[in-house]
């Protein structure tokens, strides 16, 4: 708690105009008064309480104001990223999610990101796929809609246009998005959702995620499909919107055998290292249930107190005295009147 004046006027310059007036008035009044107090009604009194006016006038005048610190709960919103490899290994039928039937790994990520977004209701998503490149396919956005067709229409990428699979290939684009959503939202959480079978196959250099650790707050790297791994079918256009792929397969140019794809944990848990999250191969029995105790529920809604100063004028008891003081001013006007009538 302080005191401080703030004046009522909004300006010291015109307060302190008002002030000298006032005060100046009182004198130039009391000085008369002195001089001819033999020839005047007026008694010594009358100017106590005029004078005692004038000094309760200039005190309102400065505004006195007491400062009270408050503290208010403030609830920040949360925007949750999807980075979702779409790269031809993710067509591998060898994953499972929440039961024993393998289905592809693209449908694994899938089955994934509904289950996490239920976990964050009245949360931002965003989703990123990386393949031969990046895309932003959905900006943050609280309109699940948005979100859940882009899920339907979430496929491969065709083998043709498929340069390998390069893990750190989002992570420009994610940085790019996170530095928008921080500046425009400073408060946000900011949770990733890294979804790979962590298979690496390009030749490229790879990038470090460590530069979304300054933005994010938690998340993890989740890995789709089986360490056995599974033969990659080739994709073509037509097959986008199919679930089946064929059964025409990838060739390893080096063992001139069908090419097999397998799951790469280790990979993912150094991935989740580097952007300050944790990591999850999911199974049969490993769903993204298990993040919630850890992740969903600590970062979905986070309360902080904030302090602010509350400024409460306090003049009211001034002008209290200052009514008084005025009636009986008037009482005695208007004795003093009577009498002479």
């Amino acid at each position: 708690m302080g005191f401080v004046f703030i004046p009522l006027l909004h300006s010291w310059l015109a307060t302190i105009i008002f002030d000298v007036i006032l005060l100046g008035s009182f004198v130039i009044g009391l000085s008369l008064f002195i001089r001819a107090h033999h020839n005047t009604d007026g008694k010594p009194l009358d100017w106590i309480r005029r004078g005692i006016i004038a000094l309760i006038t200039v005190i309102m005048s400065l505004g006195p104001t007491v400062l009270v610190s408050n503290s208010t709960q403030a609830t920040n919103g949360t925007d949750v990223f999807f980075a979702v490899d779409i790269t031809g290994s993710m067509a591998v039928k060898d994953a499972t999610y929440g039961s024993d039937t393998k289905i592809t790994r693209i449908n694994a990520a899938k089955d994934a990101i509904k289950g996490l977004m239920s976990m964050y209701s009245g949360a931002n998503f965003a989703a990123v796929s990386f393949g031969a490149s990046a895309d932003l396919a959905v900006p943050p956005t609280s309109d699940v809609s948005a979100m859940n067709n882009w899920l339907n229409d979430l496929q491969v990428e065709p083998t043709a246009v498929s340069n390998g699979t390069l893990l750190s290939e989002p992570v420009n684009t994610l940085l790019t998005a996170m530095q928008t959503v921080h500046k425009e939202h400073p408060n946000n959480i900011i949770v990733l959702y890294y979804i790979s079978d962590g298979n690496e196959t390009s030749k490229q250099t790879l990038q470090s995620f460590s530069s979304l650790r300054q933005f994010v707050d938690a998340g993890a790297a989740l890995g789709v499909g089986s360490t056995d791994g599974g033969k990659i079918p080739y994709v073509t256009a037509t097959m986008m919107n199919s679930s089946d792929y064929g059964t025409n397969w990838i060739v390893d140019p080096t063992t001139h055998k069908d090419a097999i794809s397998k799951e790469d944990p280790k990979a993912l848990e150094q991935i989740a290292d580097q952007f300050g999250g944790t990591s999850l191969m999911l199974s049969s029995t490993s769903t993204v249930k298990k993040l919630s105790a850890d992740t969903s529920h600590t970062y979905l809604v986070r309360q902080t107190k904030r302090k602010h100063m509350q400024r409460n004028i306090a003049v009211w008891p001034y002008a209290i005295v200052l009514v008084i003081l005025c009636l009986w001013e008037l009482g005695v006007d208007l004795y003093r009147q009577r009498r002479f009538q």
